[in-house]
């Protein structure tokens, strides 16, 4: 079971809040029904009045397993707000995920310069004429590589959206085909063939490290105004990457929430089948789900909550390569293409993706980790589960907003001084989390600690109901 919950402050004559790192003790809690199971639990918390602040107090954690995103909402007046969904955005940018679109920008790569790391039990390529992009991936016991490079927007590669909608630089404007996506700095390169650069890279044999300077995908030879950096490690048959994305921005506006790809992975289209896990019963080796997509559509992906935080492209002898994201829920991905081939350059190709929706600031410092793996389906899930936290999340607002989003409101940016600061204005606003799971025994309230100016301010908290796939 997946939920969200929405902590609702009502405005007084306070104009702002904050929420801090710190929590208080918990008090109490009610049932409420969810969708997709079992009865979940939610919370009504109680605020301490007074003139010049308001305490909030209280502890959740809902249902038979987990959270889905955890969502506060400022409501400015009486009236009832709805969930906002994230299904008319992703059909605007729809085009930015169909490779057969991507392949009539991108039909000729640069010549490959290439840097290898190898254990032997896993072996991993970066492209430095392309961004350090990983290009290829293979497994001691299956040599060919898994990595689909049909165009420069497939690869494993660093992919991040932010607006203003369309993004224009000086008198260039976007590719017609891509004139939704805004600001989208890409690894690879652009939809024009021009390659990012690496401007940095080392390899000791033990660690692989890239800083690239990427290019804007929808323009024609555009820099990112950002810098990209990927490290690189291999344990047995464990690919371990983290990524940074440094903004440097002239653009100051504080742009709406977007998914972001952490990263896009992009196979070989052999690997035909999605697998995962997306039921409520996490890691009790309950069968798996085989996710499926229609790629004729519009958006020919699917969206779907993998609740053990991986997802796996599979042959038909389940072996294949895995990806897991240990802080995500939320997975995009599916087969485009009807072909079921190993040749790279094809234009058939299988997708997965770990996302988060993030508010990319002007100078944000955004910085991530996953994992992949080659191996069978069955020895991938035992890994990636014994890798997991399975802890009931701490958000502690110290630097950053540790996945959380705000909708019809403002906050003091990137980086934060110890706490989360939001700025109320007249329309109802949210605070939204990204989504987790974890036991609800394990942790039967939710604690928060908040503090208005000017002003107290009731609050209530919402479970958001998140898709399953049946």
């Amino acid at each position: 079971m997946f939920v969200n919950h929405l902590l609702f402050p009502q405005k007084g004559s306070g104009n702002d809040f904050r929420t801090s790192s710190r929590s208080s003790p918990s008090e109490g809690h009610n049932t409420f029904p969810s969708a997709l199971g079992p009865i979940g639990r939610q919370q009504t918390v109680l605020a301490e009045r007074s003139v010049a602040s308001v305490k909030i107090r209280g502890r959740f954690h809902g249902a038979p397993f987990g959270l889905g995103d955890a969502m506060l909402s400022a409501l400015m007046s009486q009236r009832s707000v709805g969930i906002w969904s994230w299904r008319n955005l992703w059909a605007a940018l729809a085009i930015l995920f169909h490779p057969a679109v991507a392949g009539r920008c991108a039909t000729s790569l640069p010549a490959p310069r290439m840097t290898y790391l190898d254990n032997g039990d896993v072996r991993i390529g970066m492209d430095l004429a392309l961004g350090g992009a990983v290009t290829f991936i293979s497994g001691k016991d299956h040599p060919g590589n898994l990595i689909n490079s049909a165009d420069l927007g497939r690869q494993i590669q660093m992919s991040h959206y932010s607006g203003p909608w369309p993004y224009e630089v000086g008198d260039k404007k976007p590719h017609p085909a891509w004139v939704g996506l805004g600001w989208n700095p890409i690894q690879t390169g652009d939809c024009h063939l021009n390659p990012s650069e690496v401007v940095e890279h080392r390899n000791d044999g033990k660690e692989l490290y890239i800083r690239c300077l990427p290019m804007q995908w929808p323009l024609d030879h555009v820099r990112g105004d950002c810098v990209f950096e990927t490290w690189t490690t291999l344990k047995g048959p464990i690919i371990h990457m983290r990524f940074r994305c440094t903004n440097r921005r002239a653009d100051r506006t504080q742009y709406r929430a977007c998914p972001q790809e952490l990263p896009a992975v992009y196979t070989i289209s052999k690997l035909g089948r999605l697998m995962s896990y997306t039921g409520d019963n996490p890691f009790t080796g309950a069968p798996l789900t085989h996710v499926t997509n229609d790629w004729h559509q519009p958006w020919p992906w699917t969206r779907f909550l993998a609740t053990e935080g991986w997802a796996a492209l599979v042959d038909d002898n389940d072996w294949g390569l895995g990806v897991f994201k240990a802080d995500g829920l939320e997975f995009h991905g599916g087969i485009h293409g009807d072909a079921r081939s190993d040749d790279p350059k094809h234009g058939s190709t299988g997708y997965a993706a770990p996302i988060q929706h993030e508010h990319f600031d002007h100078n944000i410092v955004y910085e991530h980790r996953t994992e992949f793996m080659v191996g069978r389906l069955a020895e991938m899930r035992r890994r990636f589960n014994a890798m997991a936290d399975r802890r009931p999340p701490a958000w502690r607002f110290k630097h950053d907003r540790q996945h959380w989003t705000v909708r019809d409101a403002t906050d003091s940016g990137f980086p934060m001084s110890g706490a989360w600061t939001v700025q109320l204005g007249e329309r109802v606003a949210r605070l939204e989390s990204g989504g987790r799971c974890w036991r609800a025994e394990e942790a039967p309230s939710l604690k928060l600690r908040v503090a208005s100016t000017g002003g107290a301010m009731t609050a209530r908290i919402y479970w958001k109901r998140l898709l399953r796939l049946a």
